[in-house]
């Protein structure tokens, strides 16, 4: 099972990106109006295949996507 808790983000604020370097794994961020949204921008085919055979594969890439807007906000937040 992968644990999504234990993965490292490195923020990019001038991109606004979140990209876990381990994975392949790049969050693309967006501000819309006062929010902040992420969408996956890169994950390597193998990482999705490997998703997929779980029941529950699509909620742990919107659970992967959440914990990168997390971190990314706290990261802008302590640079802002």
């Amino acid at each position: 099972m992968i644990d999504l808790r234990d993965w490292n983000w490195v923020v990019n604020t001038n991109d606004m990106t979140c990209t876990n370097p381990e994975n392949e794994v790049t969050i693309k961020m967006e501000k819309i109006g006062d929010n902040l949204r992420g969408t996956l921008h890169d994950m390597p085919v193998k990482l999705f295949a490997e998703l997929s055979e779980y029941g529950n594969g699509e909620k742990m890439i919107e659970k992967m996507v959440k914990l990168a807007e997390e971190e990314y906000m706290e990261i802008s937040l302590s640079q802002g």
